[in-house]
């Protein structure tokens, strides 16, 4: 039978009808179940009780049936109708004991037959009930949802399986010393425990390889960073043998928590919610508290059932755009699915956050541009231990679900944060009038840098203009052309066909010069109105000769309706 939905939403929505219609539906689903078995029962198995389940003066039906049967059949006849041999050798039992009377050794017999019945029949169920069980804890699920521009995952786990035996939530750390535990992801850790459920948890010295603050672990009080200093704003996550999650503020040691008979901690921010209230204050524990990050959060409900609360964040784009969380958005998005929260606490988050179930990465990793898991010092997990070989191969499956994933979380990085290529060049396979690279905000373009067959453009799509251009031998600045201004100014040949503004070199023979046959000169011209003087309304021009004479002065003259003026001395 299915289990009723107890903690429900204080908010009349949609989460809170859904719970009781599911409550409803399995109540008459599971009394319709037990009516038909009860029906089945009187009306239908004829076979419904065995003869040891029938008690007959104080004892199993069954042993007296099967005296009165031994009995009958010790009335034993020879072929010569009355043989004595026979009937001594009835007296005979399995093991050579010889008995008084021919009952006592069937009945001995029967004892032990039925005695290696039992244990086949025990090794049977064993066997079959060993079969049933998963590899997997089935009964941890989890939710997911989007809230405060971020996706975010709940898992439940349950205090007791379907089997009524407590889920037990485990402190994990890898290698052979737990005060300086291996530097693993918890996907990794998930793979060499074969565990159910794994979070990240403490924060910790990557430097160092060892964990910040309080530290027990299965009792053993672990060497730790303590001189860190953060550290003394934060408080202590403290686990009962029998889940129990609790907090302790920062001046409380290792060795008084253990004191009162707490045998795991873990070191993360601190407490949210404590005896069913929220305790945090905006500002606690940390600057971060109050910014949007990827979080880690393990809650608790009054029976005892315990929730892992992680959402993604730091990653910036349109549709993909992942914000994080505060703490206080945090709170409020459990609230939206448990009336009641017993306990809260912050976890170490950020690139650190990981959930994984059954070997699946439920959110996705924020390292690396979110392409890569991080490694961590310890972890929250729960897991089984395998009965046969079968659950192995289940678990390896998992495994390789959850390789798939990982290279899945790779490729949404790559397409979430796209902001680096490892090679010296970015290819365009597509070459016309429209390439070029394209600047966004959110779904409105904004600029584009255009790589043309026949020149570079710089085009702003606010007003619709083209900003800057370049061909192989011009430049235009918001459509009037850059002035040829170099420190040895070209040499022309005709002075009348100076298509752009700028200075150049006049030899005394060229076309227009102002000093024909007499003295070269540097002439400056300017275009009046249009970036080209194909298309100039009106334009002008001086020189200064190159001749060392004070016979030879500054000239000038003007272009109008199609035509250049004489020169004018200035």
């Amino acid at each position: 039978m299915s289990n009723l939905f107890e903690n429900l939403p204080y908010s009349l929505n949609n989460e809170f009808r859904g719970y009781l219609v599911y409550n409803f539906k399995t109540l008459n689903q599971d009394r319709l179940i037990a009516q038909q078995r009860v029906d089945e029962h009187k009306n239908q198995e004829l076979k419904a009780h065995t003869s040891k389940q029938i008690d007959h003066n104080g004892k199993p039906l069954s042993e007296t049936v099967n005296v009165l049967t031994g009995r009958v059949d010790n009335q034993i006849w020879g072929a010569s109708k009355n043989s004595s041999a026979e009937v001594k050798d009835i007296r005979v039992g399995m093991d050579g004991q010889v008995h008084d009377l021919a009952q006592d050794r069937l009945m001995q017999d029967f004892a032990k037959i039925d005695e290696v019945a039992k244990q086949a029949d025990d090794m049977a169920q064993k066997h079959e009930g060993q079969i049933k069980k998963s590899a997997y804890y089935n009964e941890i699920t989890y939710v997911s949802g989007r809230k405060f521009d971020t996706t975010y995952k709940i898992v439940h786990i349950p205090y007791r399986d379907s089997d009524g035996n407590i889920i037990k939530i485990r402190k994990g750390v890898s290698g052979s010393n737990p005060s300086k535990p291996d530097h693993i992801t918890p996907r990794d850790f998930a793979k060499n425990t074969s565990a159910t459920f794994v979070a990240n948890a403490s924060t910790g010295s990557a430097s160092q390889l060892k964990l910040h603050g309080q530290q027990i672990y299965n009792g053993q009080i672990l060497a730790s960073v303590k001189d860190y200093e953060p550290l003394k704003d934060r408080w202590t996550l403290a686990m009962a043998d029998d889940n129990t999650l609790t907090s302790f503020p920062p001046n409380i040691t290792a060795e008084e928590i253990k004191a009162k008979g707490y045998n795991n901690t873990f070191s993360g921010f601190g407490p949210m919610i404590m005896e069913g209230k929220k305790v945090y204050n905006t500002g606690d524990y940390s600057v971060n508290s109050e910014e949007s990050h990827p979080r880690t959060v393990i809650a608790q409900l009054p029976n005892k059932d315990t929730l892992i609360f992680t959402c993604d964040g730091r990653i910036p784009g349109n549709l993909l755009h992942q914000k994080g969380m505060t703490l206080n958005e945090v709170t409020e998005t459990l609230y939206s699915y448990y009336g009641e929260i017993q306990f809260a606490y912050n976890l170490d988050g950020g690139g650190s956050s990981s959930a994984v179930l059954r070997s699946r990465m439920l959110n996705k990793p924020s390292d690396n541009n979110s392409k890569s898991e991080r490694k961590v010092l310890d972890f929250i997990y729960v897991g089984k231990d395998p009965r046969q070989i079968r659950d192995k191969d289940i678990q390896k499956a998992y495994e390789d679900i959850g390789d798939l994933r990982s290279n899945f979380n790779f490729l949404y990085g790559l397409l979430t944060t796209w902001n680096e290529i490892g090679s010296n060049e970015l290819r365009l396979t597509t070459y016309n009038q429209y390439t070029g690279l394209v600047a966004m905000d959110g779904k409105n373009a904004k600029k584009k840098f255009y790589m043309q067959p026949n020149e570079f453009r710089f085009w702003d799509y606010d007003t619709s203009r083209t900003w800057f251009r370049v061909t192989e031998d011009s430049m235009q600045l918001h459509n009037r052309e850059l002035a040829r201004k170099f420190s040895a100014p070209e040499s022309v040949k005709d002075c009348n066909n100076l298509s752009a503004g700028g200075d150049y070199h006049v030899p005394k023979t060229a076309k227009g010069s102002p000093y024909p046959n007499q003295s070269s000169a540097i002439v400056t011209q300017y275009n009046v109105t249009y970036s080209d003087f194909e298309d100039a309304a009106t334009a002008f021009q001086t020189a200064v000769p190159f001749a060392r004479s004070q016979n030879y002065r500054m000239k000038r003259r003007t272009y109008s309706e199609g035509k250049w003026s004489q020169w004018f001395d200035v």
